[in-house]
């Protein structure tokens, strides 16, 4: 009797990554193909064809070369997969073990691994697969943390270790960790920053660039590195998105800083990034040279916080979020004038302007009016920072002392007490479990008493996060306090205001209700900048 031998059409799977390291010639792909093909012709099994996946993790099964080879499976093409040894497979063991005991299995699909001596058609694999299954997977996470580990360690020395450098800057020849600055798109960014400073936003910057046909971050990047993007959408050289700005205006490398960890894989085998909360990223000051003045990025800021509409002229006023009514708390509202004796047109109560004076009063004032009176202000502050700098700072000093050292200290009284009672509470807490393990209370008295104290304890954190922001505003008041001196003095002898200069010095300006006195007819007006 002649028994007829099965034929078999096998799949030569070869698989190297950057993190499986070459290991001489022995696990490079090459040498895996000749192997695999010399195993064949000793079998007399016929090879379908070859897949090569060259530089993919084995934690993540999203291959090409290895999906290529499913699609033959499921054709019917391939009925034997052959791999060197099971970590060219995959090094993650519930999706090596899925493909190889369930999708083979149902697929009639033998799997062999030559140098792990295992064969799914001699039942050779019960106990060694998966445990070479779950070596393989825990070789893979170790070599994760110790990548991580590298990169932290690096990042924290203040090197680059991105793949690209933040628009503006590319990496040094001499050293790929080493950020310098690529004058052409620098200009661009610095450009950005200066229209920040003037008031705009980041959808009008954005349609200032493409009306400008200044290149986007993309299409410059790909004018320097052709071929790096395989998608068409960089072939739009002009056309600047909100988010492009967004990142720009945002990134502390233009500071001279560097920030690692924004983004995370956190798992070996994640598909998605996870963005990282900002008290865990990795910064570094001072690793480069900066493009911008911190200055520049505080004022930009402080200005980005408040929406900035245009008027009917397509302008942002130099005045823009900070103007407000003392009485209603509301924004200022400006209404553009282009007539004769009326340049700037005014300004007045927006709850005035939109409900009626059943509301609040109208505030009023004209822009002109109002630029003189704080274009001078700035004047006499900066004669008397600069004259009499040292008695200047004095009364500042004490204004602010006046108005927070009671603040400051009410709120460092009830940050230590609400602090010590939240102490108190976790030993309440231990003490109250042990009383429930040991029978002394109920079950119903244990959940009763537990629900009070931890509602009491989550409104103590809450209040304490809520003091320490107290303090940490009144320690930048003191902050903005030798800040504003240093930068008032500058503008002894200015001729013109803008939107910088004003946001640079100004946090708020509160505009009175106009007063007509009976008497005299005068009318008065109270203006306070803060």
């Amino acid at each position: 009797m002649i028994i007829k031998q099965q034929k078999y059409n096998a799949a030569v799977y070869c698989r190297l990554s950057a993190d499986d390291g070459q290991n001489g010639e022995s696990g490079s792909i090459q040498t895996q193909r000749e192997l695999i093909t010399q195993y064949c012709k000793a079998q007399g099994f016929n090879v379908y064809d070859y897949y090569l996946d060259d530089g993919f993790s084995g934690t993540n099964f999203q291959r090409p070369s290895f999906e290529r080879m499913l699609n033959d499976i499921d054709a019917g093409n391939v009925n034997v997969v052959i791999t060197k040894d099971l970590s060219r497979f995959g090094r993650d063991y519930i999706q090596s073990g899925y493909y190889i005991e369930r999708v083979f299995e149902v697929k009639n699909v033998r799997f062999i691994a030559i140098d792990d001596n295992i064969d799914t058609l001699k039942n050779n694999n019960e106990i060694l697969m998966p445990l070479k299954n779950v070596l393989n997977d825990l070789y893979a996470r170790d070599i994760s943390r110790k990548t991580r580990s590298a990169f932290n360690a690096k990042a924290k020395s203040g090197q680059f270790i991105g793949s690209k450098a933040p628009f503006g800057y590319k990496k040094s020849p001499e050293d790929k960790h080493q950020l310098i600055i690529d004058e052409p798109a620098a200009e661009v960014v610095k450009k950005i920053f200066d229209l920040a400073e003037q008031g705009y936003g980041y959808n009008r910057i954005a349609k200032t660039m493409r009306a400008q046909e200044i290149p986007n971050p993309n299409q410059y990047f790909n004018q320097h590195n052709p071929g790096f993007y395989q998608a068409e959408y960089w072939k739009k050289p002009y056309d600047w998105h909100t988010t492009s700005v967004r990142v720009i205006l945002n990134n502390i490398a233009y500071l001279g800083h560097i920030a690692f960890g924004k983004q995370r894989l956190l798992t070996i085998n994640a598909k998605v990034k996870t963005k990282m909360p900002q008290e865990e990223w990795i910064i570094t000051e001072n690793t480069h040279e900066p493009m911008i003045t911190q200055l520049q990025w505080d004022t930009v800021h402080d200005m980005l916080k408040t929406r900035r509409r245009e008027d009917a002229f397509g302008e942002v006023h130099i005045f823009a979020g900070l103007l407000y009514c003392p009485d209603c708390g509301t924004a200022m509202s400006h209404h553009a004038r282009k007539e004769k004796g009326r340049e700037g047109g005014e300004y007045s109560c927006n709850r005035y302007k939109t409900h009626g004076k059943n509301y609040c009063q109208s505030h009023y004032i004209r822009y002109a009016s109002l630029y003189e009176i704080v274009l001078d202000d700035i004047r006499k502050q900066a004669e008397n920072a600069y004259r009499h700098e040292i008695s200047y700072m004095g009364k500042l000093w004490e204004i602010d002392s006046r108005k927070a050292k009671a603040g400051r200290e009410k709120a460092k009284k009830h940050l230590d007490s609400a602090a010590g009672r939240i102490d108190e509470l976790e030993r309440i807490i231990r003490n109250l479990y042990e009383d429930k393990a040991l029978s002394r209370i109920t079950a119903e008295r244990f959940d009763s008493m537990m629900a009070g104290y931890e509602t009491e304890q989550k409104a103590l954190i809450e209040n304490v996060n809520e003091l320490r922001a107290t303090l940490e505003q009144a320690e930048e008041e003191q902050f903005n306090v030798r800040q504003f001196i240093k930068y008032i003095r500058e503008y002894t002898d200015i001729q013109e205001l803008t939107a910088p200069i004003l946001n640079q010095l100004i946090q708020r300006i509160e505009i009175g209700n106009a007063v007509k006195h009976p008497e005299s007819g005068l009318r008065t007006q109270d203006i306070k900048i803060k």
